[in-house]
């Protein structure tokens, strides 16, 4: 009977054994919003969450125990590094839903270095290979991941099919051999640094680099202006990275979007005549241009990047409209920039958007932001924050020791009166003009403009009607 018992209580343990190394608690992995940022499980097995459509960067980068990875249909990115450096991993599964891939996210695992063809892919994702010679891409590849084939300096041409529809960031950096690309018109993102260094570029004849459904990939000239062709619908990651020679650019209607870093590092950049179609400006795209001083966003611009003028130190002026968020570093370092007024539509500013923006004096903030990032303003030590009392930015100003003063305060007595209403009216009229700090200030309805209903709002205020 003793050793039945025993025998029993040895399965027992066996199974919660079993249950202990072969399992994964929900507990091991850090997933917000859909998105699945760390794994701190043991197990050597790992199931990707049902609810689970983006792995972020790096979130299982140097993990040596797992040997197998499962994802599901809504898997559909996988970010930079994400398996970056997991030396046991050798099985990669249910992938079909896979759309995009970032830079670098097998490497270095048995899975990525041990398949030696000419292209390894995870669904329509070409993410490496060993190509040589030509590398042909059939009808099953919709994109190539950042980095793909960089410093392969045995591939001599590219071609492929009209289902390729994007190349990523530095996919065929470096690739020295590299002399024709033959692609589909409906290639329609190429990121920057894509063809950095390759004998395609260096011995393209024409200034204008062009691939695809009119993507700039880029621009050889050395031109002081610079005048873009009509058939460019894109100017392409990294387009003028560097050129110092540019002093002036205008870019034509129909150009719908300036992609990452596209003109950064262009120090000698002046000017920039931006068409209405424009949707997207991408991250980094100016950062850099030490010269460039006046900026008008235009209205149709829907998404902005990070750091998008980061370093543009001579940057004193820009107007925009139609925005909902000042991005993360958006004006770092912009060290002329003295103020600036945010229109009413805004709701968050990024983390570092206005650091070290030593000459900013001030700016005018609506009680739409409910969000600002941490570090928005630090290094600002001059500035003073014009927002309605009671608000998330007055508030976040008072909490963090940033100077802010009531909407509407023209005067700047930090007082909110009929003087301050009698000065708008008396600008309006003619009688006096208001400096551009002074109308940053007295903007109390955050409409981007001077007139008598900013006086009315603020007669309303000390009425207690608002």
């Amino acid at each position: 009977m003793k050793k039945i018992l025993i025998l029993i209580l040895v399965f027992i343990f066996s199974l919660g054994s079993l249950a202990l190394f072969s399992s994964t608690a929900a507990g091991d992995y850090h997933v917000q919003d859909g998105v699945l940022y760390s794994f701190t499980g043991l197990t050597t097995t790992v199931r990707i969450p049902a609810d689970v459509y983006y792995i972020a960067d790096f979130a299982f980068k140097d993990n040596t125990r797992i040997n197998r990875v499962i994802m599901h249909d809504n898997v559909k990115i996988i970010g930079n590094e994400a398996f970056y450096g997991c030396t046991a991993l050798k099985t990669v599964e249910g992938t079909e839903g896979v759309a995009e891939v970032g830079a670098y996210a097998f490497h270095g695992t048995p899975f990525f270095l041990n398949q030696n063809t000419d292209i390894i892919k995870l669904n329509s994702v070409v993410i490496g290979g060993e190509a040589k010679g030509e590398l042909y891409l059939d009808d099953s590849v919709r994109s190539i991941a950042p980095y793909a084939f960089a410093e392969n300096t045995e591939i001599t041409s590219v071609k492929a099919t009209n289902s390729l529809t994007s190349v990523g960031e530095g996919a065929f950096y470096r690739c020295t051999s590299l002399k024709t690309v033959d692609v589909g018109r409906s290639l329609s993102f190429i990121g920057p640094l894509a063809f950095y260094s390759t004998r395609f570029t260096g011995e393209y004849s024409g200034d204008f680099v062009v691939l695809g459904d009119g993507i700039l990939v880029e621009y050889r000239g050395n031109s002081a202006e610079v005048i873009l062709p009509e058939t460019i619908k894109r100017i392409g990651g990294g387009a003028f990275y560097y050129n110092t020679d540019i002093q002036k650019v205008s870019i034509p209607e129909g150009v719908t979007s300036i992609d990452a870093r596209a003109f950064m590092n262009c120090t000698k950049l002046s000017f920039v005549a931006f068409p209405q179609s424009l949707k997207v400006i991408g991250d980094e795209a100016f950062a850099k241009c030490k010269v460039l001083d006046d900026i008008t966003i235009p209205e149709k611009v829907e998404v902005m990047g990070e750091s998008i003028f980061y370093g543009c130190k001579a940057l004193e002026n820009v107007s925009f409209k139609n925005l909902t968020n000042i991005p993360k570093g958006t004006f770092s370092h912009c060290s002329s920039l003295k103020a600036l007024n945010l229109p009413g539509g805004i709701t968050s500013i990024g983390e570092k958007a206005f650091e070290n923006c030593t000459a900013l004096t001030d700016i005018a903030i609506s009680e739409e932001v409910t969000e600002i990032g941490v570090g928005a303003f630090s290094g600002a030590d001059n500035l003073t924050v014009s927002a309605k009392q009671g608000s998330y930015a007055y508030e976040y100003c008072v909490n963090t020791g940033v100077n802010v003063i009531k909407a509407g305060d023209a005067n700047y007595d930090n007082k909110l009166n009929i003087r301050d209403a009698t000065a708008i009216q008396k600008h309006t009229a003619g009688v006096i003009t208001l400096s551009f700090t002074e109308a940053v200030r007295a903007d109390a309805n955050f409409d981007g403009k001077i007139n008598v209903r900013d006086a009315t709002y603020i007669q309303k205020i000390l009425a207690g009607m608002i």
